[in-house]
């Protein structure tokens, strides 16, 4: 039976649509601009709400109180359903620094999460953020696991991994760096900037070899700085006169202030900048105290002001946001409109992940992840591939 969803605002990618309906088959949109009766389909009644394409999350560690890197399916569950209830539809779960160990539990754990499904929220792959980092700007990550990169190991990875891994987060300016993008780029995989301490030189450069995204842009990144007696530029200069970089923004309203959000949007636009939540494990709950990665390795964090922060409060260390926090902190707080927070949100991260042909906006033949939200941008009901998988 044909669904067709009416009576609110409808975000499609041009604009807000208010006297329209659109009608979803399957698990596919087969109108954006139905006018007409309703008698022989399911109705789902918007109530004056909003209806956007369902959030995509390329960065994300976890959520109401377990972390992807647990080593358990139930994990996996948990982190990606509550994702779901706050509007995400597909998401990539993000590895930290860690062993190779570790590394290959996840990838056993992530193919049995995706064999057993029930999932709520879909796979699209893995985000491993690290471990060829700057130990100058590391973060939270922890230092006795950053590494170079060494090629012997990052082809048993690749090996292991069979095709898991759709992104690879590092710091350009390491030994061995070229060698490793140039590696990603023989398999698809997407090569992003994060952790580093590169001049804007050694980012241009990396551009050549690759490297075509700026993780979480303004955190853990450089700008203009000195490298002895000379002035150098950083990754935010540099990745602002490359036309064909893209960014990530953490937009858990934390992270970086509203007015660097706008910076970014008036530079970059919003077809080069997406919104991520960077999660930790306490996203989703009301807790003080969490931990981030294995809670095995001593690494305890604080949550206070909504966001989690080592204990001496000398780094952030991830958010607890879910994506509708970064919507609502969007539109209300940077006083962004819906349809450029949906692109920023949907749109931009399906593009950035080479999905769009399927995912990230509200088009005749696409997917039909859909979000709910009601006037108060609140999350009322999630669908995936047409499917209701979430409903409060």
């Amino acid at each position: 039976m044909r669904k067709v969803f009416t009576n609110g605002h409808i975000v499609l990618p041009d604009r807000v649509a208010e006297d329209i309906s659109l009608i979803i088959e399957g698990d596919r949109i087969v109108s954006t601009d139905y006018i007409g009766g309703t008698d022989g389909m399911e109705v789902v009644d918007l109530n004056g709400g909003w209806l956007l394409a369902g959030f995509v999350e390329m960065h994300l560690h976890g959520g109401d109180g377990s972390d992807f890197m647990d080593g358990k399916v139930e994990d996996f569950q948990k982190a990606c359903r509550i994702h779901c209830a706050h509007g995400t539809t597909s998401l990539c779960p993000t590895a930290t620094a860690c062993s190779n160990e570790e590394l290959f539990d996840l990838f056993d754990t992530c193919r049995e999460a995706m064999a057993k499904g029930d999932l709520g929220a879909d796979i699209l792959g893995l985000h491993l953020e690290g471990p060829y980092l700057s130990m100058a700007r590391k973060g939270a990550q922890p230092a006795h696991l950053i590494r170079n990169p060494d090629p012997d190991e990052v082809d048993l990875i690749l090996e292991k991994a069979n095709g898991l891994i759709v992104r690879w987060s590092g710091a350009p300016e390491l030994e061995g760096m070229e060698t490793f993008a140039k590696k990603m780029k023989e398999h698809g995989i997407l090569c992003a900037i994060a952790h580093s301490d590169a001049t804007a030189e050694e980012v241009i450069e990396a551009h050549k070899w690759g490297f075509s995204l700026v993780t979480h842009a303004y955190n853990s990144t450089t700008f203009v700085h000195k490298v002895g007696q000379i002035v150098h530029g950083g990754i935010v200069e540099a990745s602002n006169i490359l036309d064909d970089m893209d960014l990530e923004l953490i937009g858990d309203g934390c992270h970086i202030p509203k007015e660097v959000m706008w910076c970014a949007l008036k530079i970059k636009g919003p077809e080069r900048v997406a919104l991520i939540t960077d999660a930790m494990r306490a996203a989703g709950q009301n807790v003080t105290t969490s931990f981030l990665g294995n809670p095995n390795d001593n690494n305890p964090v604080i949550i206070e002001g909504g966001v989690a922060k080592l204990p001496d409060r000398s780094f952030y260390a991830g958010s607890i946001a879910c994506s509708d926090r970064c919507y609502r902190n969007a539109v209300n707080v940077c006083q962004l409109s819906p349809v450029v927070v949906s692109k920023m949100m949907s749109a931009t991260p399906a593009r950035i992940l080479g999905r769009d042909a399927e995912l990230g906006s509200l088009e005749v033949g696409k997917r039909a992840d859909l979000v709910i939200m009601d006037t108060e941008l609140q999350v009322k009901k999630v669908f995936v591939k047409g499917q209701l998988v979430s409903e409060s």
